[in-house]
């Protein structure tokens, strides 16, 4: 079963929910950093945040990054992925997206659903 790293700002919860059933729809394995909640108490625990996010996306086929707002976590997860040669399809609720995120995407979508479905192909 191909797996999807679910890329986004921490507070992103919605996406995240909304994400993990269309993923899970679509029959990949949804992967989501924050099962590791470390929100309001990120201090000291850097290193494990970040290389357990590195591991996470190695470990999976893609990443599903949420650029609907800005967020240097989920800039960084998805240049990692793109570095890698992994494809990360971006999500953008109809915000115009940085080019970074342009450069780094197999794919765009301001609609979620589209965005998911960009995943297969």
């Amino acid at each position: 079963m191909p797996r999807v790293y679910l890329a986004g700002p921490p507070f992103a919860d919605d996406y995240r929910r909304r994400a993990t059933e269309l993923v899970a729809d679509l029959g990949w394995e949804p992967v989501d950093p924050m099962r590791r909640d470390f929100r309001g108490r990120t201090e000291g625990h850097e290193e494990e945040i970040v290389t357990g996010d590195l591991e996470d996306i190695r470990s999976c086929d893609a990443v599903l990054a949420d650029f609907s707002e800005a967020d240097e976590g989920t800039s960084m997860e998805a240049w990692y992925a793109h570095g890698l040669g992994k494809p990360v399809v971006v999500y953008t609720a109809g915000r115009k997206p940085h080019p970074w995120a342009v450069y780094v995407a197999a794919a765009v979508h301001d609609e979620l659903e589209d965005a998911v479905r960009a995943l297969s192909g």
